[in-house]
């Protein structure tokens, strides 16, 4: 199955959750927001959220500093 996040194509296997997915790419989930189709995901639901084929996933990251 392919995703697109931030506009570039991640293959994914198939029953995977939004929280494995995130993991599996290296990012620690503090201080990221993640749309799915331009929804946003509240994080408590990353674990039970299953990705499918064709979606497009938007992840924003925050910054610190001035």
């Amino acid at each position: 199955m392919i995703i697109k996040l931030n506009n570039k194509d991640h293959e994914i296997e198939e029953g995977i959750s939004l929280a494995a997915f995130i993991e599996n790419i290296g990012l620690k989930p503090d201080g990221i927001a993640v749309a799915i189709n331009y929804e946003v995901v509240p994080k408590d639901q990353w674990s039970e959220t299953i990705l499918h084929d064709k979606q497009e996933l938007m992840l924003i990251q925050a910054v610190s500093g001035g």
